[in-house]
């Protein structure tokens, strides 16, 4: 039977974003939350006209590295990191005042410096006007993600992730031709002559691989136009899915989030938080996840955490939780005590914490209050009873720490006080 030989297309216009020249390498997740941390500080300074030091620094106390990351990182692997931040390159087109388009290149930092208490830093002037509100910052950040996360093995689908990001608002790409996409991928006439080639190389496998990444956030599917057997034609559909890595905005989140399976961007965060306290809202998470998990065990796939997340806080879950919980508590206490034994050895047990957090406090307030030399004299009395694995980490972190508050304050008793 004959095919209907559609009418020819005017050629679409392919709309081409800002965008990266050069993706040579990929920086792991670990140096991309240093970077983004980078940028949050330089937007906290600026909002707080905080000005760089003397030699244009800006730094970020090791403290607030460490409470991101959960643990304290050494010298040595921040060096390393920072040293590949610094040779990644970022490079794109610019539009400079004057009208005229410029090539731009930098690394995602400029320069560092370590020591135990602080990272310094120098960011690209390019990262310093979109944090200053100089270029629309969703616009760069969207194209920084694009190199931070190319963990695509090669062009072919990363020109495709790029096509079908731009189009994923109206869900699918213009027509083109099957030669103007061989121009727009850049091939010559002498590759993949072979449709079956071109199909595999250029687009199969391509959109197999965004479709499957776990970094990818969106899915894409082309289409064909074809007379008869004979493909001349294609456009791609493009729809949304759950991102798992951690947006660029954002990176730290209030601990009442931390059991959530899906990233709860900050504005929604607040919303939350204006409506219920932490603690209900960590409740009412764990209630969630455990429906969850109830539901997939049936067979019933949660396709939204999000959603389920909001029904739990708005329906105030927490409570049901709350009470499961101090069911569960009561029946532990039971099988260890009797009920009268439990109450009184936990009001005991409160009374002398009570004391003993007290006490520790008036001793702070006199250690505070003491002038500098002698306080470092004790820290460094303490420092030296330490071994030498947790003594880098009280130098770190100091004596207020979780770590070491009680214990320091323990070994400096004697001698605070003799200062009362």
């Amino acid at each position: 039977m004959a095919s209907i030989i559609p009418k020819k297309r005017q050629s679409p216009i392919i709309k081409t974003p800002q965008a990266l020249i050069h993706i040579r390498h990929k920086i792991s997740i670990l140096q991309y939350k240093y970077w983004i941390l980078f940028v949050r500080e330089l937007r906290e300074q600026f909002e707080n006209v905080r000005p760089a030091d003397q030699d244009g620094f800006r730094y970020i106390s090791m403290e607030k590295i460490s409470d991101a990351l959960g643990y304290v990182p050494k010298k040595s692997e921040i060096d390393k990191d920072l040293r590949a931040l610094k040779n990644e390159d970022i490079t794109c087109n610019l539009l400079e005042k004057d009208g005229q388009t410029v090539l731009y290149g930098a690394g995602f930092i400029s320069e560092w410096k370590v020591s135990n208490q602080k990272i310094s830093f120098k960011l690209p002037s390019l990262i310093e006007n979109v944090v200053r509100g100089l270029h629309e910052p969703n616009a760069i950040f969207q194209l920084l993600n694009w190199s931070v996360f190319n963990h695509f093995t090669g062009k072919y689908e990363a020109i495709i992730y790029k096509l079908c990001k731009d189009y994923v608002g109206v869900k699918q790409t213009p027509y083109m031709t099957i030669q103007e996409f061989r121009n727009y991928m850049g091939l010559k006439d002498e590759e993949y002559k072979e449709f079956k080639d071109f199909n595999r190389v250029l687009i199969t496998n391509p959109c197999k691989k965004i479709n499957q990444s776990e970094i990818s956030d969106i899915e894409v599917e082309v289409e064909y136009e074809r007379v008869g057997r004979s493909a001349i034609g294609l456009k791609f559909h493009v729809a949304n899915k759950h991102r798992v890595s951690l947006p660029v905005p954002e990176l730290e989140s209030s601990k009442a989030f931390r059991f959530a399976k899906v990233t709860i961007e900050s504005a929604t965060q607040k919303e939350y938080l204006a409506m219920r306290s932490s603690e209900e809202i960590e409740l009412c998470i764990e209630r969630a996840n455990e429906y969850g998990v109830t539901k997939e065990k049936k067979g019933v796939k949660i396709r939204e955490y999000g959603a389920l997340y909001r029904k739990a806080i708005t329906e105030g879950w927490h409570t049901s939780q709350l009470q499961k919980k101090q069911i569960e508590a009561a029946e532990n206490l039971k099988s260890e005590r009797s009920a009268s034994e439990q109450a009184e050895i936990t009001i005991r047990n409160k009374l002398y914490e009570e004391k003993q957090v007290i006490e520790r406090e008036q001793l702070f307030m006199i250690f505070d209050n003491l002038p500098e030399y002698e306080k470092e004299k004790l820290r460094d009395m303490y420092s030296k009873s330490l071994s030498e694995l947790t003594r880098p980490y009280f130098k770190n972190q100091g004596e207020r720490s979780a770590m070491h508050k009680v214990n320091f304050i323990n070994f400096v008793k004697p001698f605070i006080e003799t200062f009362k």
